[in-house]
């Protein structure tokens, strides 16, 4: 017994003198390990390692481009995401609280840097418990729109192809993520055309982003995604619900 007491107070000892280069190497190693969980049909690969106790680099390798669509609302989510994350875990949270910066870098498909920030303590959202939601937790439409802002700080984005700029992405009072959108003059007569709507919903359902955003939400509890068409004036032109349902 009394050695089981001595090797419980050594352990303790040992993690209490921790000092900040030895839990900045600690986090590095968790991230590391934990990195493939992070992986998607946009995030080939990331990681992290660190030369001084003050600082520590995350790199982010994509299969984006830097002109598409997807590089918008990666690169205005993403500091936010892995900020919240790295907050998350109690070592991560100890070295924001104690001033260490995260450096992210952001490759796209063709290893140009799209997207270098630093993230600290004073640029993230404190009103969300991630944490709590990573346990199993369900937000609420507030904690979601919250969570959202993330990807909507610098909206609105264009679609080249289409002209077609995404204006804001909200959840509405039932977890519906929702798309408003405004389209061109052309694309706007278009989808006002008998069956335009089901081909535009049937062209959605071939892309596997669509599916992955249902994969990637259904743990926040989000139910369908709408997408809202408006033309210049704000008027709505269409609307397009997509439920997992349809994914099946």
């Amino acid at each position: 017994m009394k050695k089981l007491f001595l090797l419980c107070v050594t352990a303790i000892l040992l993690v209490a003198c921790q000092s900040k280069s030895d839990k900045v190497q600690q986090f590095v190693k968790i991230y590391n390990n934990s990195s493939k969980m992070m992986t998607s049909s946009v995030i080939k690969s990331t990681t992290a390692s660190s030369k001084s106790p003050e600082s520590i680099d995350i790199e982010v390798n994509t299969n984006t481009d830097s002109d598409d669509i997807e590089t918008g609302l990666l690169t205005s989510a993403l500091p936010e995401l892995i900020g919240q994350a790295i907050k998350s875990e109690k070592i991560g949270k100890e070295l924001l609280d104690s001033g260490v910066k995260f450096n992210l870098k952001v490759y796209g498909s063709n290893t140009k840097v799209i997207l270098e920030e630093v993230i600290d303590n004073s640029k993230l959202n404190k009103n969300i418990d991630f944490k709590a939601i990573a346990s199993g937790k369900k937000p609420n439409n507030v904690e979601l729109n919250q969570m959202l802002d993330a990807f909507n700080r610098n909206l609105p984005i264009v679609d080249e192809s289409t002209g077609t700029k995404i204006m804001s992405i909200k959840a509405d009072e039932n977890n519906n993520i929702v798309y408003t959108c405004e389209v061109t003059d052309s694309f706007a007569s278009m989808i006002k055309v008998d069956g335009a709507e089901q081909m535009i919903k049937d062209e959605m359902l071939r892309s596997p982003q669509i599916q992955q955003i249902f994969q990637k939400t259904s743990v926040l509890g989000v139910n369908n995604i709408k997408y809202l068409y408006n033309d210049s004036k704000g008027n709505l032109i269409k609307e397009i619900t997509i439920t997992k349902q349809d994914l099946k």
